[in-house]
């Protein structure tokens, strides 16, 4: 037996027999943890700009219209995501209605069952006590948490994703046509969650399995290929070709150029990145487990000849990330199907470690991993309490007490791996990782509520037209945070033909503007602005604070309309501000 515990797992060794029956326990308290995290402070947090109100907003105007083939949002077409996500948030708010909590339940949920998929099968690659660890520290790790408490499709993606590799995993050990029958519905499912985006991430997977000796091929001939991207086809093609006929085109173009392959070829939106920022980022989204992760890898690759499982989770780590790489556009989330399959990793070493009654410092890597562990606990910890000097008052305690829950509970879980009580020292990481994030979800993000300049501006632009009689008009500022407060389209413009014209029909409408703006558009652009009262606040999204005026705008007397030269004035792009 090397340091590394590189003498193959038997399941049956960790527990006896009675321990390897799946008990109702396990998966209850799993689906308890998951939701009490996934579901706190969902009803008393606004949606996040922008993708969360985007879908929403959809799922709005789909659900008035009756149409729930052709998505839009603020009134016009959106192409940019397939249908799935709008239908499964549109049941929720027809039953819980439309408010933030139910428009998140469907990640909630599929956050949920990605969590018991992996418990499912961490059983079944090396027992029990590794399924329970893998689906605990998932369940509690902030990007879990996170993804599955947003109206947004990733967790709902990886729950389809992370079905798929248990299917090809016991399709790797055994013949069955349920499995592959079953395999070919999820894929189809997450085609039709986010495009070719799931199929892509498991042919990687795949390609690496193969080149590392997972049986790759006895498993494609049992997926029965022929019939299954026939079945394929007749459940992903019928809505595909119904919105590319019923858009014209425009759905390919938006979903294909602009959201597939500008997204490989360019950073959309500022969202370039340095090479290995999926390893570099994970290190604190995935945290504590992250720590644990590299000398999981090394290990599972001295004996991923041994142990094939071992392999396919190397594959299942690397493949999705070396793609992610070389697509310029990088978002952490995009690499949330393979956080599964490091949670697996990570409770593999635990258990390896207290089977053979060494600390994890006895592996290589192992005292890296816990000096990361001290290191970035200690240090979020104490910047939280030390924030709460800064913050405002109604966000102190909520800081001081998440910032001693993580300090505390760093020091003594840390205080067990140094003892060797491997597995004591891991239930308090995820003890304190999970009082964490509760603390953060259910009692920090809802105190800041009321600083949210998104609902504030929309709640206050629709007062102000019940008042007035003036309709709301977005110029610069257009969140679609904004949009989802108001509850209805909204005219948004940004060059001034466009303003000129709605000020030409409407006379008199309100929008909100920044002191700075309030100058220039009155003294460039023609028009007059009356301010009403002022909004600050915070934008989560930006991470900036903000200070808008809330303002009737109309069109100055004789003002004359600028020209095609002067509304291009500066660039290529019409803008009002520059």
């Amino acid at each position: 037996m090397g340091q590394d515990g590189l003498d193959p797992i038997d399941p049956t060794t960790l527990d006896d027999a009675r321990a390897m029956r799946i008990s109702w326990r396990e998966p209850a308290l799993i689906v308890i943890v998951c939701l009490i995290l996934f579901l706190a402070g969902n009803a008393r947090t606004g949606l996040w700009d922008r993708d969360e109100p985007r879908n929403a907003v959809a799922v709005h105007e789909m659900r008035a219209r009756g149409d729930w083939l052709f998505p839009s949002f603020n009134g016009e077409p959106r192409y940019h995501k397939p249908i799935l996500i709008y239908w499964l948030m549109g049941v929720s708010t027809a039953v819980f209605g439309e408010n933030p909590a139910a428009a998140r339940l469907p990640s909630a949920l599929a956050g949920t069952g990605v969590c018991l998929l992996t418990w499912l099968l961490g059983r079944r690659m090396f027992g029990p006590r590794v399924g329970f660890f893998s689906a605990l520290m998932l369940a509690v790790a902030p990007i879990m948490v996170a993804e599955s408490k947003l109206a947004t499709t990733d967790a709902t993606l990886t729950l389809w994703l992370t079905g798929c590799q248990l299917c090809l995993w016991e399709l790797s050990r055994r013949d069955a046509p349920k499995l592959a029958a079953t395999f070919w519905v999820l894929l189809s499912l997450a085609t039709l969650t986010k495009g070719p985006v799931g199929p892509a991430l498991l042919a990687m997977t795949g390609l690496f399995a193969w080149w590392w000796g997972c049986p790759a091929a006895a498993v494609w001939r049992r997926l029965h290929p022929r019939r299954g991207l026939i079945g394929f086809a007749l459940l992903t093609a019928p809505w595909y070709l119904v919105a590319l006929l019923g858009s014209n085109g425009r759905f390919f173009q938006v979903a294909v150029n602009q959201q597939l392959v500008q997204r490989v070829a360019t950073g959309m939106e500022q969202h370039g990145a340095f090479p290995g920022y999926y390893a570099a980022l994970s290190l604190v989204v995935f945290f504590p487990w992250s720590c644990l992760v590299p000398m999981a890898v090394l290990g599972a690759w001295r004996r991923r000849k041994v142990d094939r499982n071992l392999g396919f989770l190397l594959a299942w780590v690397v493949g999705p990330m070396i793609l992610l790489e070389c697509v310029q556009t990088k978002l952490i989330h995009y690499y949330l199907p393979a956080y599964p399959a490091c949670a697996l990793l990570a409770a593999w070493v635990v258990v390896a470690a207290s089977r053979e009654e060494v600390t994890l410092r006895r592996w290589t890597l192992g005292r890296l991993g816990q000096g990361l562990i001290a290191g970035i606990g200690l240090t979020v910890g104490v910047g939280m309490t030390a924030a709460a000097i800064v913050v405002s008052a109604r966000l102190r305690l909520p800081l001081i007490t998440c910032g001693a829950v993580v300090s505390l509970g760093t020091l003594a879980s840390l205080l067990q791996l140094q003892r060797g009580a491997t597995q004591r020292g891991t239930f308090g990481l995820i003890a304190t990782t999970g009082g964490m994030m509760l603390i953060l979800a259910g009692w920090l993000i809802p105190a800041a509520e009321s600083l949210r300049v998104s609902r504030i501006v929309g709640e206050r632009l629709a007062a102000l037209e019940a008042e007035t009689g003036f309709e709301p008009l977005l110029m610069n500022y257009q969140e679609p945070g904004v949009i989802y407060a108001i509850g209805k389209p909204v005219a948004a413009v940004r060059d001034p033909q466009a303003l000129l014209t709605w000020l030409d029909e409407k006379k008199a409408m309100i929008t909100a503007v920044t002191p700075e703006e309030l100058e220039l558009l009155s003294t460039n652009f023609g028009v007059a602005l009356t301010p009403l009262e002022e909004v600050k606040g915070f934008n989560p999204a930006r991470g900036t604070r903000y200070k808008l005026l809330l303002a009737v705008v109309r069109r100055a007397v004789d003002a004359p309309r600028p020209d095609e030269s002067t509304a291009r004035a500066g660039g290529d792009e019409q803008t009002l501000v520059k």
